[in-house]
């Protein structure tokens, strides 16, 4: 097996690491929603979106530079291969959303939990939900992109 193909494999293998994130979302969300012990679940949650979003992004990040330096493809090229450069612009501006929105909302809500705040912020919760909704759904469409481009390509 070449180290292309390799490559591709753990690119892959990160973004379903990424994807189940998006799966285990949604079951922690409920539980919070629902008032079942919210605390743990938040905290529960923010481990969550650490664990599965640093090594789902950081795996997309590295294997996809790998990738482009190992191929006829480039970054930011919009004249051959659009749908990859669309898919590089999307991973951009997920990782602004990450580092804008996500990690200072989370130390927000980690320090209200360590401080055994009676209620937590629900603006920070509905913020970090909102601020994930919206990776999620870019994670999604750069997964439509991977699958289909090569039906319009």
């Amino acid at each position: 097996m070449n180290i292309y193909q390799t490559y591709i494999t753990l690119h892959i293998i990160f973004s379903g690491i990424w994807l189940a994130f998006f799966a285990v979302e949604f079951i922690l969300r409920s539980k919070i929603n629902k008032g079942i012990s919210v605390n743990e679940n938040i905290s529960n949650y923010l481990m969550f979106t650490n664990i599965f979003g640093i090594v789902g992004s950081i795996g997309i990040l590295i294997t996809g530079i790998l990738l482009v330096l190992n191929s006829g493809y480039g970054f930011f090229d919009m004249s051959s291969n659009h749908w990859l450069a669309t898919k590089q612009i999307i991973l951009v501006a997920i990782l602004i959303i990450t580092g804008a929105l996500v990690i200072p909302t989370a130390k927000k809500i980690r320090i209200e939990l360590k401080n055994n705040v009676a209620t937590l912020s629900q603006e920070n919760i509905k913020k970090i939900f909102r601020a994930n909704l919206i990776i999620n759904i870019l994670v999604l469409l750069n997964l439509l992109f991977a699958i289909t481009h090569r039906f319009y390509s």
